[in-house]
């Protein structure tokens, strides 16, 4: 499928990508691209790269894939610098959670190569170390081409997808921005806020944390994954998340009305429309 793959950022989803595409023989060489030599070593020692090279410039030299898997901030800043560095035939995508941004400079700096995606997969905890060959079976691989992007490149990164074991969804970037700032980018930042109140309370209600069972385990497990790679996240998507963070305070309100009013069939109302918006899918 590629002569040679350079993923930029070989971390949980870069590695497990090299994984992939070693294990799967869908690339003749996988290139880690990083500046830790360690870690690198690391990705060497776990099979998720061939090599590595410290400097963009060599690492992605040759290459006919390059995967931007660093936080977004970077992926944003690399977009600007592999403009000079790319063989015409060469495709960039990116592993990004938001995409309106990294595609709008991405068509800008990169024309002729960049597509857009995002593989939902992943985990609360970070590092090759968590990767996995099969971590996209199963999963969702959103691409994100506009009418800039060239078809024969986006079609590539589907098949790259497929081949992995993933699902494709093609998505406008902005829909995928609104859709994500509901469906993850939401869910952390009320299990940041829900650990951050329990770690509040547990000041002077020493026993808290002996009297959380699975639903506050289920509810704060995702608060367990980096702040700032979160951090980068929810504020490379602030308008589409701050809408979603209005939208949900209006539940939470309506909730809080309920239980001021004493109101069971109010508030069983509230709790059928959530279940029954869930159930069955």
């Amino acid at each position: 499928m590629f002569h040679r793959v350079a993923i930029v950022g070989v971390g949980l989803i870069g590695g497990s990508l090299g994984m992939a595409l070693r294990q799967k023989r869908l690339a003749e060489e996988v290139i880690g691209v990083g500046r830790r030599p360690e870690a690198l070593t690391r990705a060497v020692e776990l099979g998720a790269i061939d090599r590595f090279e410290t400097s963009l410039v060599t690492g992605v030299q040759g290459a006919d894939l390059i995967v931007l898997a660093t936080p977004v901030p970077q992926i944003l800043t690399d977009i600007e610098r592999l403009s000079p560095l790319l063989d015409e035939n060469a495709i960039v995508t990116d592993v990004g959670s938001t995409k309106r941004d990294i595609v709008q400079l991405g068509e800008r700096f990169l024309p002729r190569a960049f597509v857009g995606s995002h593989p939902m997969a992943g985990s609360e905890k970070a590092g090759v170390d968590a990767g996995r060959a099969d971590l996209f079976e199963n999963a969702v691989w959103v691409v994100t081409p506009t009418d800039a992007t060239p078809s024969a490149k986006a079609d590539k990164i589907v098949a790259l997808g497929v081949a992995v074991g993933s699902r494709i969804v093609r998505l406008d970037p902005e829909a995928h921005d609104r859709a994500v700032a509901v469906t993850s980018h939401l869910p952390h930042v009320l299990a940041f806020a829900l650990a951050a109140l329990a770690g509040e309370r547990s000041q002077v209600e020493p026993q808290l944390f002996d009297l959380a069972a699975g639903s506050f385990a289920s509810g704060t497990r995702v608060a367990r994954s980096s702040p700032e790679l979160w951090r980068d996240i929810c504020i490379a998507n602030r308008d589409a998340l701050a809408d979603a963070l209005r939208a949900y305070r209006d539940e939470l309100d309506l909730s809080l009305t309920c239980l001021e009013s004493a109101d069971p069939e109010a508030l069983l109302s509230v709790f059928r429309r959530g279940h029954d918006s869930v159930v069955g899918r």
